[in-house]
Protein backbone atom coordinates (compact mmCIF):
# COMPACT_ATOMS: atom_id res chain seq x y z
CA UNK A 1 0.00 0.00 0.00
CA UNK A 2 1.16 3.52 -0.78
CA UNK A 3 2.14 5.84 2.03
CA UNK A 4 1.28 9.53 2.18
CA UNK A 5 3.83 12.22 3.09
CA UNK A 6 2.93 15.88 3.69
CA UNK A 7 5.86 18.30 3.59
CA UNK A 8 5.84 21.97 4.60
CA UNK A 9 8.13 24.35 2.68
CA UNK A 10 9.33 27.38 4.65
CA UNK A 11 11.46 26.31 7.60
CA UNK A 12 11.17 22.62 6.73
CA UNK A 13 12.91 22.13 3.36
CA UNK A 14 13.82 25.78 2.67
CA UNK A 15 14.68 28.55 5.12
CA UNK A 16 14.93 32.01 3.59
CA UNK A 17 15.22 33.61 7.02
CA UNK A 18 18.63 31.89 7.34
CA UNK A 19 19.66 32.27 3.69
CA UNK A 20 18.81 28.72 2.65
CA UNK A 21 17.24 29.46 -0.73
CA UNK A 22 18.13 26.21 -2.52
CA UNK A 23 16.54 22.79 -2.10
CA UNK A 24 19.30 20.46 -0.99
CA UNK A 25 20.47 17.53 -3.09
CA UNK A 26 19.33 15.17 -0.33
CA UNK A 27 15.82 16.62 -0.31
CA UNK A 28 15.57 16.24 -4.08
CA UNK A 29 16.76 12.66 -3.80
CA UNK A 30 14.23 11.97 -1.02
CA UNK A 31 11.34 13.26 -3.14
CA UNK A 32 12.43 11.15 -6.11
CA UNK A 33 12.74 8.02 -3.96
CA UNK A 34 9.39 8.45 -2.21
CA UNK A 35 7.52 9.13 -5.45
CA UNK A 36 8.46 5.71 -6.79
CA UNK A 37 5.82 4.07 -4.60
CA UNK A 38 4.26 6.75 -2.40
CA UNK A 39 2.52 10.13 -2.52
CA UNK A 40 4.49 13.25 -1.53
CA UNK A 41 2.34 16.35 -1.03
CA UNK A 42 3.68 19.88 -0.62
CA UNK A 43 1.62 21.48 2.17
CA UNK A 44 2.16 25.22 2.28
CA UNK A 45 0.63 28.48 3.42
CA UNK A 46 1.65 29.87 0.05
CA UNK A 47 -0.58 30.10 -2.98
CA UNK A 48 0.77 28.78 -6.27
CA UNK A 49 1.71 32.30 -7.34
CA UNK A 50 4.15 32.46 -4.41
CA UNK A 51 5.46 28.92 -4.81
CA UNK A 52 9.20 28.85 -5.39
CA UNK A 53 10.16 27.35 -8.76
CA UNK A 54 12.64 25.16 -6.92
CA UNK A 55 9.75 23.57 -5.04
CA UNK A 56 7.68 23.12 -8.19
CA UNK A 57 10.70 21.43 -9.80
CA UNK A 58 10.46 18.71 -7.14
CA UNK A 59 7.33 17.61 -9.04
CA UNK A 60 5.36 16.58 -5.94
CA UNK A 61 2.40 14.25 -6.20
CA UNK A 62 0.11 17.10 -5.26
CA UNK A 63 -0.36 20.28 -3.25
CA UNK A 64 -2.16 21.59 -0.22
CA UNK A 65 -2.01 25.37 -0.68
CA UNK A 66 -3.29 28.48 1.09
CA UNK A 67 -3.06 26.70 4.48
CA UNK A 68 -5.63 24.12 3.46
CA UNK A 69 -8.07 26.14 1.35
CA UNK A 70 -7.00 24.32 -1.81
CA UNK A 71 -5.77 20.83 -2.64
CA UNK A 72 -4.84 18.96 -5.80
CA UNK A 73 -3.34 15.65 -6.85
CA UNK A 74 -1.55 15.54 -10.16
CA UNK A 75 -3.45 17.98 -12.36
CA UNK A 76 -6.80 17.39 -10.63
CA UNK A 77 -8.26 19.91 -8.20
CA UNK A 78 -9.67 18.02 -5.23
CA UNK A 79 -11.38 21.04 -3.61
CA UNK A 80 -11.20 24.85 -3.29
CA UNK A 81 -12.59 27.08 -0.51
CA UNK A 82 -13.02 30.86 -0.40
CA UNK A 83 -13.48 33.73 2.10
CA UNK A 84 -16.92 35.27 2.61
CA UNK A 85 -17.12 39.00 1.75
CA UNK A 86 -17.69 40.10 5.36
CA UNK A 87 -14.49 38.36 6.40
CA UNK A 88 -12.48 40.08 3.67
CA UNK A 89 -13.93 43.44 4.67
CA UNK A 90 -12.86 42.85 8.27
CA UNK A 91 -9.32 41.86 7.24
CA UNK A 92 -8.92 45.08 5.28
CA UNK A 93 -10.49 47.21 8.01
CA UNK A 94 -8.22 45.90 10.78
CA UNK A 95 -5.09 46.06 8.63
CA UNK A 96 -5.67 49.71 7.82
CA UNK A 97 -6.73 50.62 11.35
CA UNK A 98 -3.38 49.51 12.77
CA UNK A 99 -1.28 50.91 9.90
CA UNK A 100 -0.32 47.53 8.50
CA UNK A 101 -0.61 45.84 5.14
CA UNK A 102 -2.71 43.06 3.70
CA UNK A 103 -2.16 40.59 0.89
CA UNK A 104 -5.16 38.74 -0.54
CA UNK A 105 -4.45 35.57 -2.51
CA UNK A 106 -6.29 33.55 -5.10
CA UNK A 107 -4.99 30.16 -6.20
CA UNK A 108 -2.21 31.79 -8.21
CA UNK A 109 -2.35 35.58 -7.77
CA UNK A 110 -1.54 38.03 -4.95
CA UNK A 111 -3.24 41.39 -4.47
CA UNK A 112 -1.85 44.18 -2.27
CA UNK A 113 -3.43 47.48 -1.29
CA UNK A 114 -0.26 49.39 -2.24
CA UNK A 115 3.07 48.19 -3.55
CA UNK A 116 4.62 51.29 -1.96
CA UNK A 117 3.40 50.34 1.52
CA UNK A 118 6.31 50.57 3.98
CA UNK A 119 5.05 47.68 6.18
CA UNK A 120 4.64 45.50 3.07
CA UNK A 121 8.11 46.25 1.71
CA UNK A 122 9.69 45.74 5.14
CA UNK A 123 7.96 42.39 5.49
CA UNK A 124 8.92 41.16 2.02
CA UNK A 125 12.57 42.16 2.50
CA UNK A 126 12.63 40.08 5.68
CA UNK A 127 11.38 37.08 3.74
CA UNK A 128 13.91 37.79 1.00
CA UNK A 129 11.06 37.67 -1.48
CA UNK A 130 10.75 39.54 -4.76
CA UNK A 131 7.88 41.93 -5.38
CA UNK A 132 7.28 40.42 -8.81
CA UNK A 133 3.79 39.03 -9.21
CA UNK A 134 2.05 41.22 -6.64
CA UNK A 135 -0.78 43.29 -8.09
CA UNK A 136 -2.72 46.33 -7.00
CA UNK A 137 -6.38 46.16 -7.89
CA UNK A 138 -10.03 46.05 -6.98
CA UNK A 139 -10.24 43.43 -4.25
CA UNK A 140 -13.91 42.81 -4.96
CA UNK A 141 -13.10 41.56 -8.46
CA UNK A 142 -11.70 38.24 -7.19
CA UNK A 143 -12.36 35.35 -4.81
CA UNK A 144 -9.67 34.70 -2.23
CA UNK A 145 -8.46 31.60 -0.40
CA UNK A 146 -5.98 33.06 2.11
CA UNK A 147 -4.66 36.42 3.25
CA UNK A 148 -1.58 37.77 4.96
CA UNK A 149 -1.39 40.80 7.25
CA UNK A 150 1.54 42.47 8.96
CA UNK A 151 2.43 45.46 11.12
CA UNK A 152 5.57 47.42 11.88
CA UNK A 153 4.55 47.89 15.52
CA UNK A 154 4.48 44.53 17.36
CA UNK A 155 2.46 46.09 20.19
CA UNK A 156 -0.68 46.07 18.05
CA UNK A 157 -0.78 42.26 17.81
CA UNK A 158 -3.16 41.61 20.74
CA UNK A 159 -5.60 44.20 19.42
CA UNK A 160 -5.48 42.74 15.92
CA UNK A 161 -6.05 39.24 17.28
CA UNK A 162 -9.02 40.36 19.38
CA UNK A 163 -10.71 42.24 16.54
CA UNK A 164 -10.37 39.38 14.04
CA UNK A 165 -11.53 36.71 16.49
CA UNK A 166 -14.73 35.12 15.26
CA UNK A 167 -14.15 36.17 11.66
CA UNK A 168 -11.02 34.28 10.61
CA UNK A 169 -8.25 32.10 12.03
CA UNK A 170 -4.77 33.56 12.50
CA UNK A 171 -1.42 31.74 12.33
CA UNK A 172 1.44 33.92 13.59
CA UNK A 173 4.74 33.87 11.73
CA UNK A 174 7.83 32.90 13.71
CA UNK A 175 9.97 35.97 13.05
CA UNK A 176 7.66 38.89 12.14
CA UNK A 177 4.69 40.85 13.45
CA UNK A 178 2.57 39.21 10.80
CA UNK A 179 0.07 36.41 10.24
CA UNK A 180 -1.36 34.02 7.75
CA UNK A 181 -5.11 34.71 7.79
CA UNK A 182 -7.12 31.57 7.14
CA UNK A 183 -10.75 30.85 6.43
CA UNK A 184 -12.29 30.04 9.80
CA UNK A 185 -12.02 26.33 10.56
CA UNK A 186 -9.78 25.65 7.55
CA UNK A 187 -6.13 24.64 7.91
CA UNK A 188 -3.56 22.21 6.55
CA UNK A 189 -5.23 19.46 8.55
CA UNK A 190 -8.31 19.97 6.37
CA UNK A 191 -6.22 19.11 3.33
CA UNK A 192 -4.64 16.09 5.02
CA UNK A 193 -8.02 14.54 5.80
CA UNK A 194 -9.49 15.24 2.36
CA UNK A 195 -6.46 13.94 0.45
CA UNK A 196 -6.10 10.85 2.62
CA UNK A 197 -9.73 10.00 1.89
CA UNK A 198 -9.36 10.85 -1.80
CA UNK A 199 -6.24 8.68 -2.20
CA UNK A 200 -7.57 5.87 0.03
CA UNK A 201 -4.46 5.80 2.23
CA UNK A 202 -4.67 4.31 5.73
CA UNK A 203 -4.06 6.61 8.68
CA UNK A 204 -1.22 4.31 9.78
CA UNK A 205 0.66 5.18 6.59
CA UNK A 206 0.58 8.98 6.94
CA UNK A 207 3.53 11.27 7.73
CA UNK A 208 3.89 15.05 8.02
CA UNK A 209 6.90 17.36 8.38
CA UNK A 210 6.64 20.92 9.67
CA UNK A 211 8.13 23.71 11.74
CA UNK A 212 5.52 26.40 12.39
CA UNK A 213 2.21 27.09 14.10
CA UNK A 214 0.31 26.73 10.84
CA UNK A 215 1.54 23.11 10.73
CA UNK A 216 -0.03 22.00 14.03
CA UNK A 217 -3.32 20.69 12.62
CA UNK A 218 -1.50 18.92 9.80
CA UNK A 219 0.82 17.25 12.28
CA UNK A 220 -2.08 16.24 14.52
CA UNK A 221 -3.90 14.66 11.56
CA UNK A 222 -1.23 12.05 10.72
CA UNK A 223 0.18 8.96 12.39
CA UNK A 224 3.78 10.16 12.17
CA UNK A 225 4.08 13.91 12.91
CA UNK A 226 7.68 15.15 12.59
CA UNK A 227 9.10 18.57 13.46
CA UNK A 228 12.54 19.88 12.53
CA UNK A 229 14.88 21.07 15.28
CA UNK A 230 14.42 24.70 14.23
CA UNK A 231 10.66 24.57 14.77
CA UNK A 232 8.70 27.23 16.65
CA UNK A 233 9.11 26.82 20.39
CA UNK A 234 5.36 26.21 20.80
CA UNK A 235 5.61 23.00 18.75
CA UNK A 236 8.17 21.56 21.16
CA UNK A 237 5.43 21.24 23.76
CA UNK A 238 3.62 18.68 21.60
CA UNK A 239 4.42 14.98 21.52
CA UNK A 240 5.69 15.10 17.94
CA UNK A 241 8.60 13.11 16.57
CA UNK A 242 11.83 15.09 16.14
CA UNK A 243 14.42 15.37 13.42
CA UNK A 244 17.41 17.58 12.64
CA UNK A 245 17.46 21.24 11.64
CA UNK A 246 16.42 22.08 8.08
CA UNK A 247 19.99 23.31 7.50
CA UNK A 248 21.18 19.80 8.37
CA UNK A 249 18.69 17.98 6.09
CA UNK A 250 16.28 16.97 8.83
CA UNK A 251 13.64 15.76 6.34
CA UNK A 252 16.07 13.42 4.56
CA UNK A 253 17.68 12.26 7.80
CA UNK A 254 14.35 11.19 9.28
CA UNK A 255 13.47 9.17 6.19
CA UNK A 256 16.83 7.41 6.16
CA UNK A 257 16.99 6.73 9.91
CA UNK A 258 13.47 5.21 9.82
CA UNK A 259 14.32 3.13 6.73
CA UNK A 260 11.72 4.85 4.58
CA UNK A 261 14.31 5.46 1.84
CA UNK A 262 17.81 4.17 1.21
CA UNK A 263 20.69 6.59 1.88
CA UNK A 264 21.98 8.70 -0.97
Amino acid sequence: MARLFFVDVDGTILDGSRKMFEVSEKTRYAFDELKKNDYVIIASGRCMGLMDKKIISLNPSGYILCNGAYASVGNKEVYALYFEKQDLDKIVEVSMKYEGFYILETYDEMYIDSLDSKPFRTFMSGWASALDGFKEGDIEAHRYMIAMIGFLDPKVKPYVEEELKGYVDLAAHKMFSSYDVNIRGVNKGTGVEKLREYLHVKYEDTYAFGDALNDVEMLQAVNHPVVVANCAKELKAYDFEKTDDVLDDGFYNYLVSNKLIKPL
